[in-house]
Order: structure tokens, then sequence, then C-alpha cells
């Protein structure tokens, strides 16, 4: 049995680690798009077009990976075990089906979509199926690998996924001139990686002899739930881009959507901890124990959000510096190329630094939200679902009703992230007896 002091410390290196790899991840999916001269305004606009089906083909595993990953972390006893492997078996055949569904609508109107979308080479329209597949099939044995804790190689599936793909499409489309089909056989490589480590480290359940049916009644309304709950927080995560966009068109949106992402990027430097979080969760209330895991996530999570944005408010002050300093000053600031383009697109610079402040502290409340979410829902305590649909529902009509400027509408991302962040917490340390009830009944369940 482990003690706390090395549950603690085992909990501190899983969370740094899931934080580094998926960093690494990012970094490397990210930088596959420097090489879009290699490609040509064209064909990179057509791997752009291509990235977007696949998200398209991915939307009926939303919530997937979560699901697997509460069943995986509860499934102690035999009988638990046997479900979730009747389960995995039964979605992966599921989907499948699914996917022989939309392959089957696609060689129906092949030369209708060729033609619409203007690709050149059919074998680009066949690499995105197959990736749809991997798609379809990641999240649920992704979710296996969350659940069972098998953080390190969940860490190299991250990693995987970025690197394979950025190595493949560096050789592919700069080595032998792939163009866009040729970066899609790299996406489609780096999803093969990341689909070997995470198939084999959870082999043990999907390929388990003894199977138990899957419960669908039951399983979909859980999924369902739990879908909403997380794409609660996804909406209020990123809606407000296309409010700003529909609101001010093209004027410096650009400069707003930089702001923001520098924001979200702080949100999503700090989310691989929930990750480690959720199934220790999950597991120890299935045991029926108490865990000061939310604590120290908490913590984590909350001295990141801090930390970060006070680094962004100072880089923010030093980039208005930078703009509104003489010349002579801020030749010493900055390279002289960089300078020169910070120079010519001054207004939109001081935009930048205006906004980033009220950015980045409107979103450490998203940060803990986040975590007291993640926590609700391995608990299983989806009442709370229906009152953050309420809070997102208002942030929307605030936002459409009236015209705002860009601080005005960060200001009101900030106070619906605090009022969400209220609400999760609300119903995470104020349920008492409501909250041991439904922790018992989770725990009950076969």
């Amino acid at each position: 049995m482990q003690t706390a002091d090395s549950s603690k410390t085992s909990f501190f290196s899983q969370s740094g680690w899931m934080v580094i790899a998926t960093f690494l991840g990012g970094v490397f999916l990210f930088g596959v798009h420097a090489f879009a001269p290699f490609m040509g305004d064209a064909e990179y606009s057509l791997f752009g077009t291509m990235l977007a089906i696949i998200n398209v083909l991915t939307i009926p595993s939303l919530g997937l990976q979560t699901t697997f990953a509460q069943q995986a972390a509860a499934a102690i006893t035999e009988p638990q075990q046997a479900r979730l492997a009747g389960t995995t078996r039964g979605l992966l055949g599921l989907t499948f089906l699914l996917w022989l569904g939309f392959v089957a609508v696609v060689v129906v109107f092949r030369k209708q979509i060729l033609g619409e979308l203007v690709i050149p080479n059919p074998l680009a329209l066949w690499l995105v199926l197959l990736i749809g597949l991997g798609a379809l099939w990641q999240p649920i044995l992704v979710g296996l690998l969350q659940g069972r804790q098998d953080f390190l190689w969940l860490g190299w599936a991250c990693i995987s996924a970025g690197l394979v793909r950025f190595l493949a499409v560096a050789i592919i489309v700069v080595a032998f001139g792939g163009k866009a089909t040729g970066a899609v056989g790299g996406a489609c490589l780096g999803l093969v990686a990341t689909m070997l480590i995470a198939g084999t480290r959870s082999r043990m359940v999907w390929a388990a002899p003894n199977r138990l049916p899957i419960e669908w009644s039951d399983w979909l309304w859980r999924t369902l739930l739990l879908s909403l709950g997380l794409g609660a927080w996804q909406f209020i995560f990123s809606v407000d881009m296309i409010i700003v966009r529909y609101l001010h068109g093209e004027n410096l949106t650009g400069f707003y959507s930089a702001s923001g992402m520098i924001a979200r990027g702080l949100v999503m430097f700090a989310a691989p901890i929930a990750t480690v979080m959720f199934p220790k969760i999950v597991h120890s209330y299935s045991e029926g124990r108490p865990s000061r895991v939310l604590w120290l996530t908490l913590l984590l999570t909350g001295g990141l959000g801090v930390l970060g944005a006070g680094f962004a408010t100072l880089a923010a002050f030093g980039l208005d510096q930078v703009v509104t300093a003489p010349k002579g000053w801020s030749a010493h600031l900055l390279p002289g190329v960089l300078l020169q383009k910070v120079l010519t697109n001054s207004e939109g610079v001081r935009v930048m630094a205006r906004l980033i402040p009220w950015f980045v502290w409107s979103m450490v409340p998203l940060i803990l939200s986040n975590v007291l979410l993640q926590n609700l829902l391995a608990h299983r305590r989806f009442r709370v679902v229906p009152w953050l649909l309420v809070v997102i529902l208002a942030y929307v009509h605030v936002l459409a009703a009236f015209g705002m400027t860009f601080e005005g509408i960060i200001q009101v991302l900030g106070v619906m992230n605090l009022v969400f962040l209220a609400v999760l917490a609300g119903f995470t340390f104020l349920g008492g007896a409501e909250a041991e009830a439904e922790a018992a009944a989770w725990r009950s369940l076969p």
C-alpha cells in the first residue's frame, strides 16, 4: 500500500510528466505548419481542408476518452473488468460500423467530393478516411490508458502523435515533394504510432477472454452527460472568438485571436494535471476510501495559472514598452527584423499588450473549473450539468445582445468564468449528505 508521501510524490511526478508530454506533442503537431512554404498556398489550404474533414469524422467519438477512463479506473472487481472488456470490444465494433457507413457514402459521392473540394490526388481522400477510423478508436484506447493510470505510456502516446507526424511530414514533403497528400500521409503515420502504443498497452483489456455484454442504456446516458459537461467547459473556453468575429468582422480580430491563443495556451498547459487526477479519484471512490488528490490538483493548477498569468502580464507590459519607447531604446529590446515587424503593426501590438493581461487573468478561474468539473464527473455527480448549460446560455446571450469592445468581451468572459467556477464549487463542497449518497450509488454499480 502506498503511503501518503509516496502517493503525493507519484502524483506530482505523473503530473509533471503529462505536462511535459502534452507540451512536446503540441509543439510537434503545430510545427508541421512550418512546412507550408514547401507545399505552396493551394496545397497547404488543401491540407487544412483535409484536417477539417478529420475533425468532422471524430464527432461521434467525443466524450469517449473520459467515459472509458472512468470505467477503466472503476473496474476493480472481476465482473467490472469483464464488463469493461465487453464495452471496449462493443464500442470498437460500433465505431467501425459507423466508419464503414461513412466510407460507403464517400465512395458513392467520391467524384463530387474530389471535384467540389478540388482534391487533385484521390489518395489524399482515402488516407483521410483511414485516419478517421484511427481517430474514432484512439479515444477509446487512450481512455483505457488514462483509467489504468498508465501515464508513462500515455505521455509517450501524446509525444509520438506529434513527433512521428512532424518527422514524416518533414521527410515526405521537404525531401520528396509530397505536398498536401504527403502531409496527410505523415498525419496518418503519427496516428498509427499512437494507436500502436495505446493498443499494445491496453491489450489486456480489449483482448480479455472474459467479457460481459455492454449495458447500452446506462452507458449511452452516462456518455451523453459526460459529453455535455465537458462540452460546456469547451464551449465557454473557445466560443468568444466566433462572437468577436461576428461583432467586429476583420478589424484587428487577428490580434484578439493571438491574445486569446496565449491565454488559452495557459489553460492547456495546466490541463494535463487534471488528466492525472481523474482516474485517481474514480479509483479511490470505487474502493470507498478518501483521497486528497483534488486539493493537490487545485493547488498545483492554481499555482501554475497564477504564475503563468503573472509572467504573461509582465510580457505584455514589455511589449507595450517596445512600441511606445523611443526608437533608440526599442532597438536594444528586440532584434532588428522582429522590431521592424512589431513597429509596422504597432496598432495591433498595442491591442495585444492591452488585452493579454485581461485575457490571462480571466482564464485562471477556468483552469480551476476544469479540475472541479473533472472531479464531479469522476464521482458521476451529473446534476451539475444542466446548471453549466444555463451559464453558457447566459454568457452567449450577454455577448450577442450588446455590442462590446474587445476589453468588454473579455471582462464578460472573466465574470462568466467566475460564475462557472462558483457553480462547480457549490456542487463540489456544499453537497453534504447528497454527495455521499451519490458516491455510494456509484460504488455500488456493477
